[in-house]
């Protein structure tokens, strides 16, 4: 399965990791093309201001039991085979519902998509993940993992997981 691998204490709060996401999200690949730094370029991921200061890239866990998921009430939310917590965009009715479950802020509304949520789909179908691609630090990595619990993200140091 592939996973982050996600080292908080190396970011450097560059935020090629947002760009990046919404770069493989946009249509043409270009992410400020049609709206620039307005709603339409979102990013499925972010980079947050710890309590000590810190700057830390955050990612959705596609958690072992995603309360997410659970909250969806038109089924739009679901958890494959491989892992990842993904939505159908078809199927969602912007109740945002998710949104307000998700522990960790990552299911998002979006204006771009007639006002359906978004949310990082691990790049499902790409041979690579853009954010680990673009970070500089690397601070994320991609990793493969027969651990099947834990979710989509791994930390390298047990004190960051915890802020």
């Amino acid at each position: 399965m592939r996973k982050k691998l996600v080292d908080r204490s190396k970011c450097a709060g560059c935020k090629n990791c947002e760009i990046a996401c919404i770069a493989v999200h946009s249509e043409g690949g270009n992410p400020f093309a049609s709206d620039p730094g307005g709603a339409a370029a979102r990013a499925r991921n972010k980079v947050e201001l710890a309590a000590d200061g810190t700057l830390f890239p955050e990612f959705c866990r596609h958690c072992d039991e995603p309360a997410c998921v659970e909250a969806c009430s038109s089924g739009a939310l679901a958890k494959g085979e491989d892992g990842l917590v993904v939505c159908d965009q078809e199927r969602c009715i912007g109740c945002f519902m998710c949104v307000m479950s998700c522990p960790y802020g990552m299911a998002r509304p979006s204006v771009k998509n007639g006002g359906k949520m978004i949310k990082c789909d691990g790049c499902r179908g790409r041979d690579s993940m853009a954010c680990v691609a673009a970070c500089p630090q690397r601070c994320i990595k991609e990793v493969e993992s027969d651990d099947e619990s834990g979710g989509h993200i791994l930390f390298e140091d047990a004190k960051s997981a915890k802020n």
